[in-house]
């Protein structure tokens, strides 16, 4: 005799589990909730399979990450977790509870209306991590150096003005030095310190980041990842950071039939209202996967240059497939095309820029579904 199916829907938060159960051909619905952790859940749920129910269990896919969903999966329990941002959503309701959303996330699992989010493999979700803690930290190592140049300003320290020079560079070698030299000799003992501490800070900043660099550039080397990353580095723009963010990010490439897929996972979509015969289009979604939006986009800055390959993209190349090599040429062409024509029409570089991460992709995942 086959097991009734519940299909378990849970909302989670920092306070308390709630769970709705919803089945077909069961003729009452359950809910519960519980303490917020893995073993009050387990202990819940195990009451209902000692009923004879087989549970599948579906969650948002929140701050908790996918630990719940290994959790769950080591105990034998079915779980997916599913993309809250295109769970269907009833206009008339103006009534959002924990008990209501649950409720309605185990009748829409039951009727196979929620789209189920990729889960990586946790091995490659920590190297994800290390790679966006670096990017975490580039963003730190600039506020720090805008907020020290913003107090050297209102205290009347002009790098530029005591050099004579309005083209002199923030951050080179010769104004840190300067700046350092003006810290310590400062007479104001509480600015001394302020600055001193904050160049101090800095410089820790700037060694962490060479060790991430360092670590991220040891893992694209692991048989896991080395073939893939060949397979991007040829391209120009794509350096060994930018292969492995996209790399890690996008997962198994065999996911994505289409590289009109990678397109809409990563926001690169084009909002589009066209009703009555008339065509309306606006920038992009940019709903999906900001990290690898961002590392496509500044790997197209030079998409506007004409074909060539320079001395640091022909040593990325050596030992490299030519099949790889191929296609990245046939890429580096197709920019310079697209950004040319573009360009003679009047449009924004940015948007140029875009527009050529968009055509990028393609080529990306052409790449990435050979080295697969």
């Amino acid at each position: 005799m086959n097991k009734k199916i519940l299909y378990v829907g849970l909302d989670v938060d920092d306070k308390a589990f709630h769970a709705g159960l919803e089945g077909e051909g069961v003729n009452q619905s359950y809910e519960f909730s519980c303490k917020p952790t893995v073993g009050a859940l387990i202990k819940k749920l195990k009451k209902y399979r000692e009923l004879g129910y087989e549970l599948k269990l579906c969650y948002e896919a929140t701050y908790l990450g996918f630990c719940l969903y290994r959790d769950l999966a080591s105990q034998g329990i079915q779980c997916e977790v599913v993309a809250a941002s295109l769970i269907p959503e009833m206009a008339g309701m103006r009534v959002k509870t924990d008990r209501l959303d649950c409720r309605k996330l185990a009748q829409y699992y039951m009727k196979g209306l929620l789209t189920v989010v990729h889960v990586p493999k946790e091995e490659d979700e920590v190297v994800r991590d290390l790679i966006r803690s670096r990017s975490f930290l580039v963003g730190e190592l600039k506020r720090i150096r805008l907020h020290i140049l913003s107090i050297c300003r209102r205290m009347g320290i002009d790098y530029r003005q005591a050099t004579d020079n309005l083209q002199a560079q923030y951050w080179t070698v010769a104004h840190r030095e300067w700046l350092e030299s003006k810290a310590n000799k400062w007479e104001d003992q509480v600015l001394r310190l302020n600055l001193t501490t904050l160049l101090s800070f800095t410089k820790q900043v700037e060694g962490h980041l060479e060790t991430y660099q360092s670590q991220i550039g040891e893992l694209a080397n692991e048989p896991r990842y080395e073939k893939k990353v060949q397979a991007l580095v040829c391209y120009r723009g794509i350096e060994t950071l930018t292969a492995m963010t996209v790399v890690t990010e996008l997962g198994d490439i065999k996911r994505f039939s289409h590289p009109k897929q990678i397109t809409s996972y990563i926001g690169l979509d084009i909002v589009e209202y066209s009703l009555g015969g008339k065509e309306k289009r606006f920038g992009i979604t940019k709903m999906g996967n900001r990290h690898v939006r961002t590392a496509i986009v500044e790997a197209c800055q030079l998409a506007s240059s004409p074909p060539k390959i320079g001395k640091a993209l022909s040593k990325r190349r050596e030992k490299i497939d030519e099949k790889y090599i191929e296609i990245s040429d046939r890429c580096m062409r197709r920019l310079y095309k697209k950004s040319t024509h573009l360009a003679f029409r009047g449009k924004h570089g940015n948007k140029i820029k875009v527009a050529c991460a968009r055509e990028m992709l393609g080529f990306i995942w052409e790449s990435l579904r050979q080295a697969a």
